[in-house]
């Protein structure tokens, strides 16, 4: 028969155990069980937009899917759509909030934890189809005429080195698209994947363009503002490995964009600290 030395130490050991597991337990909180993740995007047709007050796109299928498996539920999320500077300030003050799909660069890497690629575009200038220069590059597409873009899009990192003067900013997409058409500007600086959906919007065709010179090749990601759990978004990672690995995010790809994705399996580019 133990003794009561060996009967006390078999408890701290048991209590031990019970102690370290709970603690496990208490740092692999649940979806449902952390703090609500706020979702949010812009109007950037296919990517995120509504209709008929539903809000779509292939950004908004990709998180309703990745999300069904993270919190292990057919209810659908609450996905709000702003524009795009207003998304981006609530991002920059708030954690737990969910920000797509969005382009990287230096700042952008010090404010987000970023799972992705989800996409990849091309960041083009637009003139009209009636318009038949080509300009050889940015110095002679700005010597040409103003370009219209919109707040903290891509393009305005890309044309940071244009004087202020030649560049109109506006909100939304279809508003710099609204300025090309009526001749108010003579370029338009947008996402390949988007120019046809704005013009859409507009009762175009994209027809009515025709790109004339690529500035860059951006891939997008979904990212996770300052505060952000890290076991929350590398369940995010997690859920979009497994829809990549089944062939389901190749299939949404495809359907939206009529393509194959040649994106690089998917992955967390951690905050720069």
């Amino acid at each position: 028969m133990p003794g009561i030395e060996t009967l006390l130490r078999g408890c701290v050991i048991v209590f031990c155990c019970s102690f370290a597991n709970l603690a496990l337990a208490g740092n692999e909180l649940t979806e449902a069980e952390s703090p609500a993740l706020r979702l949010l995007t812009e109007t950037w047709p296919p990517m995120s937009y509504e209709r008929h007050g539903r809000v779509d796109g292939y950004a908004v299928a990709l998180v309703r899917a990745l999300h069904h498996q993270v919190a292990a539920s057919d209810k659908e999320p609450v996905i709000e759509v702003l524009p795009w500077a207003r998304a981006m300030n609530i991002a920059n003050q708030e954690p737990n909030v969910l920000l797509f799909a969005t382009s990287i660069n230096e700042q952008r890497r010090q404010e987000f934890d970023f799972v992705g690629p989800i996409a990849e575009t091309r960041i083009q200038l637009y003139a009209r189809m009636d318009d038949d220069f080509t300009p050889a590059d940015l110095s002679q597409a700005v010597a040409a005429g103003n370009i219209a873009l919109y707040r903290n899009s891509p393009a305005q990192i890309l044309l940071k080195s244009v004087p202020d003067e030649q560049l109109l900013i506006s909100g939304f997409p279809q508003y710099s698209a609204r300025q090309l058409l009526h001749k108010r500007v003579r370029y338009w600086c947008q996402a390949d994947i988007a120019v046809q959906g704005v013009l859409r919007q507009l009762g175009q065709t994209q027809a009515a363009v025709r790109p004339v010179l690529e500035l860059a090749h951006l891939r997008l990601y979904l990212a996770f503002s300052g505060g952000t759990a890290p076991e929350r978004v590398e369940s995010w990672h997690k859920a979009l490995l497994a829809l990549q690995k089944t062939g389901e995010f190749d299939a949404l790809y495809h359907k939206w964009f009529g393509a194959e994705p040649s994106l690089r399996q998917a992955e967390v580019l951690w905050r720069v600290q």
